[in-house]
């Protein structure tokens, strides 16, 4: 009876703030003479001319306050809730293998003509910029303000990350050295690079006891995540412990909210290019050593000038080396207590010759050592003449 008054009410009343039309369509505070959704709140919807079947449509007349089509809003006075919560939730279901058009959760914005800037979907987890939007400058699909997780494989074409100078301040060359004085390229070699797999996020009891008539939904979506969870389980990854990488380099690891450690590899790249810096000025130096080396080999005029001098440590040949290499060196004639040393990267001192004048190099094989970089020094009269690299490949 009060629906077949008000639709009564409403076809008398050009006027009516709320109209009923004999479909069983609503409008409220509508100009429109008929209209496309079943709930129309406002003064004409965007497809109120298409072919479109539209369950509720919120166009509030615009004014210079805060406008907003739809809101969903969840609030209790209780300290939790034990159920799920949707501020707004949008499902399209059992769609029989259509066209790839479906979505749960659609938003557009645009075109640039319309409008200065903003976002098709703005996501943020702080009430507050309800007051205090971000001003976005540009128009965006997407735009989110706050920490933003996906736990599942993320694809895209290209990925950018912010590194504008106009937004930098205390802006510094990076040094080759970190702050405990050892080289960049040092903590690269010393990086533990892993190969591994991903263990499984979902627990054995997932499923709790639920009502009779949701246990085959909650199965279907228990089926689905664990599908998921196997895509990301059953392939190899590859990696830096962030644990290890945290002692290294603590700006490059982020504990997020849930305990986890996280790598930073986009701005791992500096280092490596900083390494790269490093090794090409070593590759330099190394070929003008064996250059002036090559020049500056003593003969029988010059050799008592070239070696009562300095002392002189060259680089090793071969460089890289498989099996063995050789390190030369000259020593004045009064050099005492002289010793090629062996260090690893880290400093340990893994060998010590003892050399004398009379000598013009030594032997270093390749099992003696292991595969990786090296440190060697020549020492005379209790001080160090000169350190250079080695690398030991397979």
């Amino acid at each position: 009876m009060l629906t077949a008054a008000l639709a009564a009410l409403s076809l008398s009343s050009a006027n009516a703030q709320l109209k009923v039309e004999p479909s069983g369509k609503v409008g409220i505070m509508t100009s429109a003479s008929s209209f496309k959704p079943l709930l129309s709140v406002g003064t004409h919807s965007y497809f109120t001319y298409t072919n479109a079947n539209i369950g509720i449509a919120g166009c509030p007349q615009t004014m210079d306050v805060n406008n907003i089509g739809v809101e969903g809003v969840i609030s209790t006075s209780s300290s939790y809730t034990s159920d799920k919560n949707f501020g707004v939730l949008g499902i399209v279901n059992s769609m029989n293998n259509t066209h790839g058009r479906n979505y749960g959760a659609s938003g557009m914005i645009g075109p640039v003509s319309s409008c200065y800037g903003g976002a098709g979907v703005y996501g943020t987890n702080s009430l507050y910029y309800y007051d205090i939007p971000t001003n976005i400058q540009g128009l965006y699909a997407g735009y989110f303000e706050g920490p933003v997780n996906v736990s599942g494989l993320l694809n895209t074409s290209s990925m950018y990350t912010l590194s504008d100078s106009r937004l930098s301040e205390n802006v510094e060359r990076m040094s080759q050295n970190d702050e405990s004085g050892k080289e960049t390229l040092d903590n690269v070699l010393n990086m533990n690079v892993i190969e591994y797999s991903m263990k499984s996020r979902l627990g054995e009891n997932e499923i709790q006891s639920v009502e009779p008539d949701r246990e085959e939904d909650v199965q279907k979506a228990y089926e689905f995540l664990k599908e998921e969870d196997q895509k990301m389980t059953s392939i190899r990854h590859f990696g830096i412990v962030a644990e290890e990488l945290q002692k290294m380099y603590p700006d490059l690891v982020l504990e997020g909210q849930d305990g986890y450690l996280s790598v930073n590899y986009s701005e791992m790249v500096p280092l490596l290019i900083r390494s790269i810096q490093a090794l090409k000025k070593e590759l330099d130096e190394m070929k003008e050593e064996k250059a002036r080396s090559k020049n500056n080999t003593p003969t029988s005029s010059n050799m008592p000038e070239a070696m009562g001098r300095r002392n002189i440590l060259f680089q090793n040949t071969p460089n890289p080396f498989k099996e063995k290499t050789t390190i030369c060196f000259r020593l004045v004639e009064d050099a005492q207590n002289a010793a090629v040393c062996i260090f690893d990267m880290s400093g340990k001192l893994l060998k010590k010759i003892p050399v004398s004048s009379g000598m013009e190099s030594v032997s270093i094989n390749g099992y003696e050592l292991g595969e990786g970089m090296f440190l060697y020094t020549l020492m005379a009269n209790g001080r160090e003449v000169d350190t250079k690299r080695m690398v030991l490949s397979k």
